[in-house]
């Protein structure tokens, strides 16, 4: 079995590609995750966006609800 690991997948470049599309700056976004209970300032979503920060799966659960989108629209293959 051929597995791709999380950054292969470009979760960043698919989290960047929601932010946009909702018309969010990464500001905005950090700040909808704060209220949700997530802790993450905009470097740190600049950090993800760009491959150099890994993201817990609480992480990625909170940014599937803010962005309004499904677990394997972050995890589909390109």
């Amino acid at each position: 079995m051929n597995r791709s690991t999380p950054k292969e997948r470009n979760i960043g470049k698919k989290v960047t590609f929601y932010r946009e599309l909702r018309g969010l700056s990464q500001k905005d976004l950090a700040a909808k995750l704060q209220t949700v209970n997530c802790d993450m300032t905009s470097e740190m979503v600049w950090k993800v966006e760009h491959g150099r920060r890994n993201l817990s799966i609480f992480e990625i659960d909170k940014l599937t609800e803010v962005l309004h989108v499904d677990y394997n629209a972050l995890f589909a293959q390109d």
